[in-house]
């Protein structure tokens, strides 16, 4: 009884806050998925990095009372102003019995899923590099000693891993009072059923069909890498976790593409922002998303916003670099330092990488024929769409996976092949939804505008034009 009073307790202060976040960032109220994922995905960055940062001065009951005092005062605040905006109109498609059908049939995959991740037990990552960080966080108060991040015998489990996922699951483990891997797998699932109403908002808006964007959503986790390969959702690691975030990310600004609303371009912003703070994939997720929509608004000669569009992020990234200089933590062995000198020697492993990565996509067991479906929904994206939301697609899934192959060159494992093998499964993940977007923009016929609508546009209380609030 008292886990489960812990469990809901730990759940409600980052809904709570994550909600706050979100009705601070827009202007009206959102629908029932919208708001359940990015009160998910906005809460569990605001508690990681209020942790984090209260780790820094305090511990134990003050910390954590702090933190949940914080989701407290934003959820206050966002309700206060959920309460300003009229309630949606009723969505006429929710009536229809297909919808309903759809509905009760991804509930009973996501209880499935939730069954198979507590029948398994956590992954080697899952293990070493994140639920590692967060018991020695709950051993030390709710914050990671400052030893850890120097200490050489740990470097296995990289201490120079930003901390969203770990200190989540810190809090969780908090508020049970005990390190427990079997509930902390419960946080996955979450996750994954945040990405997933991001996934069926961003189909069905490409696509302009609602079922398409539920189809998408049904056969995801039956691609075969995302439920039996080292990554997948049921063994707590960081990928999936990530590319939902990604996704988000994408989703608001492809909507700000299409609408102009400020409140799209602050979501991407900030989601995009959080990249770094869950994954060191992250800064070049945000890297090439910063630089996509920063290109964008210059093209528009929207200076101000190309700079907001890249500062929420640039600060995160930094923040984290000065910590880890500040702790002397110990750098990652992994891959060598950027250098003309390391590129020139290790150019001839192009081949090598590209070989692999080929042997990567066209391997039946993880991916069975989802990277060809994908490759065809591309050549069919450039035959036939000439518009800025095909080109920043195209873009947001090519630039990531030329970078990821490209990293191997500085590889500094003694077999680099087997540094591919062991990590690349893993990076592909992250950027399956992405993926599924330009498959369902395949789908769309050029002649048929979306019948989702766009978000509302800013009411007279919104700023015309983008701020970087």
């Amino acid at each position: 009884m008292i886990t489960a009073v812990g469990i809901f307790a730990a759940l409600f202060t980052i809904l709570a806050a994550g909600f706050g976040v979100m009705m601070l960032l827009i202007r009206r109220r959102p629908g029932m998925w919208e708001a359940f994922a990015l009160a998910w995905l906005l809460g569990t960055a605001t508690v990681s990095l209020a942790l984090w940062t209260g780790g820094l001065f305090i511990r134990g009951i003050a910390l954590q009372m702090m933190v949940a005092v914080i989701c407290m005062i934003f959820a206050a605040l966002g309700f206060s102003h959920w309460r300003k905006f009229p309630a949606p109109a009723p969505n006429t498609h929710s009536s229809k019995t297909g919808e309903w059908i759809f509905i009760a049939l991804f509930l009973l995959e996501l209880a499935a899923i939730i069954v198979v991740s507590f029948q398994h037990t956590l992954g080697w990552d899952g293990l070493t590099v994140w639920e590692l960080k967060a018991r020695f966080a709950f051993l030390n108060g709710g914050a990671l000693p400052i030893a850890y991040f120097a200490d050489t015998a740990r470097r296995f489990s990289h201490p120079e891993y930003p901390l969203l996922l770990p200190l989540t699951e810190t809090w969780l483990y908090l508020w049970i009072g005990a390190c427990d891997q079997f509930w902390v797998k419960l946080l996955f699932p979450i996750w994954y059923a945040a990405t997933m109403s991001i996934l069926w908002m961003s189909v069905s808006l490409l696509a302009g069909k609602r079922w398409i964007g539920w189809i998408v959503v049904l056969i995801f986790p039956l691609v075969p890498c995302i439920y039996s390969a080292p990554g997948g959702i049921t063994v707590g690691y960081a990928d999936l976790p990530l590319g939902g975030i990604y996704l988000a990310a994408i989703f608001y600004l492809l909507r700000y593409m299409e609408n102009s609303a400020p409140e799209d371009f602050a979501l991407s912003v900030v989601l995009g922002a959080t990249l770094p703070w869950m994954k060191r994939e992250g800064v070049i997720l945000w890297m090439v998303l910063s630089i996509g929509s920063a290109f964008w608004f210059w093209k528009k000669r929207d200076i101000r916003a190309a700079l907001c569009s890249l500062l929420p992020g640039a600060a995160i990234i930094a923040a984290w670099s000065i910590f880890l200089r500040t702790v002397h933590s110990v750098p990652s062995r992994d891959f060598a330092p950027t250098s003309w000198a390391i590129l020139k020697t290790n150019l001839a492993r192009v081949s090598g990488i590209a070989r692999e990565f080929f042997l990567a996509i066209s391997d039946k067991s993880l991916w069975d024929f989802f990277w060809l479906l994908g490759l065809v929904a591309l050549v069919c994206i450039l035959l036939r769409e000439r518009t800025a939301r095909s080109a920043a697609l195209i873009w947001l899934l090519l630039a990531p996976l030329s970078c990821y192959c490209a990293s191997y060159i500085f590889s500094a494992w003694p077999d680099y092949i087997a540094h591919i093998d062991t990590s690349l499964p893993r990076l592909l993940m992250q950027l399956t939804p992405i993926a599924w977007l330009l498959i369902a923009l395949a789908l769309r016929s050029t002649s048929t505008l979306p019948s989702t609508p766009p978000a509302p546009r800013p009411t007279a209380q919104s700023a015309h034009g983008t701020d970087c609030s």
